[in-house]
């Protein structure tokens, strides 16, 4: 079964197995990605592959932004489990 997400408002299909991972990663990165799975522990080889791997440079840029602004303290466009606004 396919894994999907959206980033920046685009649904878009994740790589499903380690090898094609590796043949969407730029040829440069390649060699890395290599050595990191194959040291990666097995209970965090799916979690580490998708999220350090699989997921677009764009995904990870916005985490970073959403990190810091939640850092700062702003919860904007935050809810708590009820769906209602975090002050």
């Amino acid at each position: 079964m396919p894994r999907t997400t959206v980033v920046r408002g685009e649904r878009i299909e994740l790589p499903n197995t380690l090898a094609e991972i590796r043949a969407a990663l730029p040829e440069d990165r390649r060699e890395e990605f290599d050595k990191v799975m194959y040291e990666t522990p097995l209970d965090r080889l799916e979690r580490d592959a998708i999220l350090h791997w699989a997921l677009p440079p764009e995904a990870q840029e916005d985490d970073e932004a959403v990190h810091a602004r939640l850092k700062a303290g702003d919860f904007s466009d935050c809810v708590d489990r009820d769906g209602n606004a975090i002050p």
